[in-house]
């Protein structure tokens, strides 16, 4: 990692020489960007949002999940297999994804999309392509939605009051370097458009479900039945930041939080 070959810059000295003699960069003259592992980018955000529980070893923990897919049926030996219930309290789940448990049959869809490997398959060396959904999940998907509100909160706690404050410290979060005069400008001016936004638009409020109701067949008779499926983790559940728990501002935040996520040198190593 000390070597001179590892500490090149992505960005090669002169562009079209190396195009012409090098166009796959097989010698290395720059280095190769490369675009975060789904692991990666979870745990990155998480650090950022300043949630990120780094404790090491221990049983694996359920972190939340699209609610749809959390909830969907799924067979497995002729029955209905039980729920996603994500861990309680987000010390828990918002561990590094590592000690993420992992069911063969119900993938998480945020790490699925970035291309995590399939378990029930050998990997030797992962897909990396940029597809759509990837892009649709970054910017909708209320998990990382959530990792928004959280690192505005975290922001706004840093720089209690001051906006231009507020831009300045997420980008040094987000990139690990100040802002420049146009990020500050650019920014600061998407800022005080959501503000207005979220001043005049107040989101409804969402309930766990604390069951849900499944069907089946009966083996014999071939009669459809319905029973009930209790989601005991939710009768006491601790959540993360919501949209209707925060402010207005701190939702305003959040959608500038959001674009540092979505943004290629975020998501990207250079």
């Amino acid at each position: 990692m000390s070597s001179e070959t590892y500490r090149r810059s992505s960005h090669p000295v002169d562009a079209d020489h190396q195009a012409a003699i090098d166009s796959n960069n097989e010698l290395l003259a720059s280095f190769p960007a490369r675009r975060l592992t789904a692991e990666e980018l979870r745990d990155s955000m998480l650090a950022i949002s300043g949630e990120l529980n780094a404790e090491m070893g221990g049983v694996p923990i359920m972190p939340e999940i699209n609610q749809e897919v959390a909830l969907q049926p799924r067979m497995i030996q002729f029955s209905i297999a039980p729920a996603h219930q994500p861990s309680r309290t987000p010390a828990e789940r918002n561990r590094r994804t590592i000690y993420a448990y992992r069911v063969r049959g119900q993938a998480d869809p945020l790490l699925e999309v970035m291309n995590l490997p399939n378990p029930n398959e050998s990997c030797d060396l992962r897909d990396s392509a940029a597809v759509t959904p990837q892009a649709f999940t970054l910017l909708n998907s209320d998990v990382v939605t959530d990792r928004s509100l959280a690192f505005a909160a975290r922001v706004q706690s840093d720089e209690p009051s001051d906006t231009q404050a507020w831009i300045r410290r997420a980008i040094e979060l987000a990139y690990g370097r100040g802002a420049t005069p146009a990020e500050q400008q650019h920014l600061h001016a998407y800022l005080e458009q959501m503000r207005q936004y979220h001043a005049e638009h107040s989101p409804e409020p969402v309930e766990y479900p604390t069951q849900v109701v499944r069907s089946l067949v009966e083996e014999f008779t071939g009669e459809p039945f319905e029973f009930i499926e209790k989601l005991n983790v939710y009768e006491d559940y601790v959540p993360d930041a919501k949209p209707w728990t925060v402010g207005a501002d701190t939702r305003a935040l959040a959608d500038v939080c959001l674009l540092l996520f979505n943004s290629s040198e975020f998501i990207y190593v250079y």
